[in-house]
């Protein structure tokens, strides 16, 4: 058997044919999806990239892999699905684009290859700065840092399969087409045209950009979708030309969503609205199990790892067990169960001096929380410090709108009607006060529990100091 978990980063639900998407620029996907399952409402763990990925190998929430900051590394003692399919026989391999989970942040672990693309000799040479201007910021005496392209994924993944067709393997994937700084190669900009000048789509130019440019950004990221698809349909060809495509679990996620201006923001790792929660998930499962299926429940990213685990009839101790969070959505599928979960959550902080947002979800209504850190002295101080060994001071003169919500936004709730208010503009907090009391309650036991179990794990996560080469690599994803 063969796994293949493949996750594009910052794909949000509603830009795929499957999910309801007008342009046709996921033919492939749409593809995958009709031979498998689709699950129409699946939502995030948090709304930026390395906790999404910890809850996703772990099946649990951010505070109890605890990996919720830039300075966290994943190293908690939980166990994660590449050791579980290790310990079960499988070989497995990871081939990672982006930087934030990084073997050295601590993703390798149970892996018996951890390809860093971003770093591979070979890319680096190969691939074309996307931000000529700037690109004397990849060399440093340490390592250059490329951004790799879908098609190198192939290039990597599909020789480490070929090698192994006989035996079971799992393939974690991360793409990186979907977030930006969006690039699609000349072929794909169906949508957005020729590049115009050099460095289009850079991370400083989406996070200062306006209303105005959101058409702009929407096609630049629907022709990295557009690209992204055409190297999966590569993949799936090339899997049945191995003759292992039918006997293939076929996992695609988004981590999260991706805003374009919806509530005044670009990118993610903002409050944690639909359009950043709401992701994509698809199953296709070994001999054409479950083709064809639509499931509307509520499920998570947690969810995917104990479904795996079961697909591949995996044991799991107790000890193992009390830390998965996730649920196995097997049931769902067989008709012996017409839900797994009542809510979702999500939970996220960048960093410890950034704002803190949570939410609670069921079918119909959504509780939003904004939590700021507790300002005093010494918080200011790490604050000054953040700026000044990131180089922030010029980047907060050009857009101190975007640090001043970053930093300093008051605490605020926020309770949406989903099916009166799908685009979330109302709040209904003083309509409806007891159903935001009722969340929040909710909100607030998931929170304890989640305490409980992190306390329970006796574990705390080390602290990770970026290199130089991996700062410029995050600062070009936008991340710095």
């Amino acid at each position: 058997m063969h796994i293949i978990l493949y996750v594009l980063d910052a794909l949000r639900a509603d830009h795929l044919g499957c999910y309801g998407y007008g342009r046709n620029i996921t033919p492939h996907l749409d593809q995958l999806a009709a031979a498998g399952v689709v699950f129409e409402n699946c939502f995030t763990s948090t709304t930026w990239t390395r906790p999404v990925a910890a809850s996703i190998l772990t099946g649990a929430y951010p505070t109890v892999h605890q990996a919720t900051t830039r300075d966290n590394m994943f190293s908690v003692a939980l166990k994660r699905l590449p050791e579980m399919l290790k310990a079960g026989g499988f070989e497995t391999a990871a081939f990672n684009t982006m930087g934030n989970i990084a073997g050295e942040v601590g993703f390798s672990r149970g892996f018996d290859r951890y390809y860093d693309l971003f770093r591979e000799p070979g890319l680096v040479a190969k691939r074309h700065r996307l931000n000529a201007a700037r690109e004397g910021l990849l060399h440093t005496a340490e390592t250059e840092i490329a951004l790799p392209l879908a098609e190198d994924i192939n290039d990597y993944l599909l020789p480490w399969l070929a090698e192994r067709k006989a035996q079971n393997t799992f393939s974690f994937v991360w793409s990186i087409e979907t977030h930006e700084p969006y690039g699609a190669p000349e072929p794909f900009r169906r949508y957005a045209g020729p590049v115009r000048q050099p460095g289009e789509g850079e991370s400083d130019d989406i996070r200062s950009a306006g209303k105005a440019d959101r058409n702009r950004l929407m096609n630049l990221y629907d022709d990295g979708i557009l690209y992204n698809d055409h190297c999966l349909g590569q993949l799936v060809t090339e899997l049945k030309q191995l003759g292992i495509y039918d006997e293939t679990l076929f996992i695609v996620v988004g981590d999260h969503g991706e805003a374009f201006y919806e509530h005044g923001f670009y990118t993610h790792g903002h409050p944690p609205y639909e359009e950043l929660i709401h992701v994509p998930l698809i199953m296709k499962f070994p001999g054409g199990a479950y083709a064809g299926q639509r499931e509307a429940a509520l499920v998570e990213l947690i969810d995917v790892a104990p479904t795996v685990t079961a697909v591949a009839h995996l044991p799991q101790s107790a000890d193992t067990r009390r830390f998965i969070q996730g649920k196995n959505l097997l049931p769902l599928l067989n008709n012996e169960a017409e839900q797994v979960r009542t809510y979702t959550f999500s939970d996220t902080q960048s960093l410890a001096i950034h704002n803190r947002y949570l939410s609670v979800r069921s079918r119909e209504w959504k509780y939003m929380q904004i939590r700021k850190p507790q300002r005093n002295r010494q918080t200011l101080r790490k604050t000054v410090q953040h700026v000044l060994a990131r180089g922030l001071l010029w980047d907060i003169v050009r857009r101190p709108r975007h640090f001043w919500r970053s930093y300093f936004r008051s605490s605020n709730e926020f309770l949406f009607n989903l099916p009166a208010d799908p685009a979330e503009q109302h709040n209904a907090l003083v309509e409806h006060p007891e159903i935001a009391q009722q969340l929040r309650q909710v909100l607030e036991q998931w929170l304890a529990q989640n305490e409980h179990l992190a306390q329970q794990l006796g574990d705390e996560p080390l602290t990770y100091h970026e290199s130089e080469a991996l700062q410029k690599h995050l600062e070009k994803l936008g991340y710095l």
